[in-house]
């Protein structure tokens, strides 16, 4: 699973592939928080690997992984 946090003006954003909304943040390092401990949560409910994704503008990395 994949959940990304994103960029989009001046707000971050975390999107969950599970849920229809997504969870909007004023603080970037707040919303990463809050999807490595969703993805976290949900390696330890599934035993399926998560990942964490930072998307800026065009650019991205893959800022965390729990196998």
């Amino acid at each position: 699973m994949l959940i990304r946090v994103q960029q989009r003006e001046r707000h971050w954003r975390v999107v969950h592939p599970e849920k229809s909304e997504a969870l909007t943040f004023r603080d970037g390092c707040a919303a990463f928080d809050f999807a490595a401990a969703l993805a976290k949560e949900q390696h330890a409910r599934s035993g399926e690997p998560c990942a964490v994704r930072v998307e800026v503008c065009d650019a991205y990395v893959d800022a965390a992984r729990f196998d």
